[in-house]
This record gives structure tokens, C-alpha cells and sequence, in this order.
């Protein structure tokens, strides 16, 4: 599989937090994937449904963040936090004890990227790119 070699000029903060969205994005939607496997109450398809979407949506903005475009930086943060409120929501809700662990990480994975990608060192990265 080929990898994105790391470009000399690009911070490592910023494939770090990459990375960080990236593997969150897909716990989201694999969180989703299994929410929809549920079934029962229209709640349940709707909650699923946008777990997957925000997973495919937060990868997405990961991607062309990590390509130097800083609107979908700002906009990846903005999904990442939207999602960990919905997470949040749904375990205060009644998520099973066995997801518990894996919406922590989740979370964490993508508050930490979040956070990195709004360093300094980042923000300079992005900026310069104007």
C-alpha cells in the first residue's frame, strides 16, 4: 500500500493530529456501523446513521487538511468537537458498558488531534500557505 511520503516542509504536529482524526474517523464510523446493526427504534437508525457519516466526513476533512488547506483544518476541528458532544450524549444516554472504552478513545482521539492541529507550529503551517 502506498504512503503518503512526509512532505519536508510539513510539521510533525500536523500528521500526528492526522492521524489522531484519522483513526478516531474510523472508530466513529465503525461506532455507527454498529449502532445500525442494532436495529429497533428510528432513534437508533438516525444515531448510527450520523456516526457514519460524521466518521466518513471527519477522514475526509483529515485528508485535505493534512494537504495544506487550512479551511478544512478549521472545519475538521469543528466536526471532531460536534462529534465527541454527540458521543458524549449517547453514553450518557445508555450506550452498553462494552462501548464505553471504545467512545473514550474515540473522543480522545479526536479531542487530541483537534488540539494539535490548533498549535502554533500548525497554524503558522497553514498560514503561510495564504
Amino acid at each position: 500500500m502506498p504512503s503518503t511520503p512526509p512532505s519536508p516542509d510539513r510539521p510533525r504536529i500536523v500528521d500526528t493530529a492526522f492521524w489522531c482524526w484519522v483513526s478516531g474517523a474510523v472508530l466513529t464510523a465503525a461506532l455507527g456501523m454498529l449502532t445500525l446493526s442494532q436495529g429497533g427504534h428510528p432513534f437508533i437508525y438516525l444515531a448510527g446513521g450520523l456516526l457514519f457519516a460524521a466518521g466518513l466526513g471527519q477522514a475526509y476533512f483529515a485528508g485535505r487538511a493534512r494537504k495544506r488547506e487550512g479551511r478544512f483544518a478549521a472545519a475538521g476541528v469543528g466536526l471532531a468537537m460536534a462529534s465527541v458532544v454527540f458521543l458524549a450524549l449517547l453514553l450518557l444516554f445508555g450506550a452498553g458498558i462494552a462501548v464505553i472504552a471504545i467512545v473514550a478513545v474515540t473522543m480522545a482521539l479526536l479531542i487530541v488531534g483537534s488540539l494539535m492541529i490548533r498549535r502554533d507550529e500548525a497554524r503558522q503551517w497553514y498560514e503561510a500557505a495564504r
